[in-house]
């Protein structure tokens, strides 16, 4: 009888083993949508700045309140569409007690900035991948999208960002 348990569990213990080192299941996506609202600015005048940065705070039923801070920039004025191209990389961290150790990146894949017939207002669009975090987002990845509206004084944005999600 101890030589058939002792086998099973040096079986179960192997098969631990393999199933640790070989990552386990696959997480499983999760879609979260977060509202988001924060004030920018510019390294110079806006109407000729390349490089912005944003500060804000987002909210989801799934992450609760995150602070956000966002570093952009615009990459050139696309004469077809009438937008800017510009890229932007956001670091979002949970206001959970945790001192700021659950923070999780994005960085958008594309994103256009249009002006819209009020001179006070823009629209942004943009696709992001999700590279990854620190704390409980540490082997975060995925995808999602951004639609914000911009205002131009107050230097504020709103919108929504949807994400598809593996932790």
């Amino acid at each position: 009888m101890e030589g058939k348990l002792g086998r099973r569990m040096a079986a179960a213990v192997v098969g631990l083993g393999l199933a640790l080192a070989l990552g386990g299941p696959a997480a499983a996506s999760t879609s979260v949508s977060m509202t988001e609202r924060g004030s920018y600015s510019c390294l110079g005048p806006c109407a000729s700045a390349t490089y912005f940065n944003v500060n804000g705070v987002a909210h989801s039923d799934a992450f609760g309140t995150m602070t956000y801070v966002t570093q952009g920039t615009v990459l050139d004025f696309n004469a077809n569409t009438g937008c800017l191209d510009q890229s932007e990389v956001w670091a979002l961290t949970a206001q959970n007690g945790h001192g700021g150790k659950d923070t999780l990146w994005l960085s958008t894949t594309s994103d256009t900035f249009c002006f819209t017939d009020d001179p006070n207002v823009s629209l942004e669009t943009a696709s992001f991948a999700v590279i990854g975090g620190t704390g409980r987002f540490a082997n975060a990845s995925g995808s999602g999208s951004l639609t914000e509206t911009v205002i131009t004084h107050p230097q504020v944005g709103y919108g929504v960002i949807t994400l598809s999600i593996s932790l």
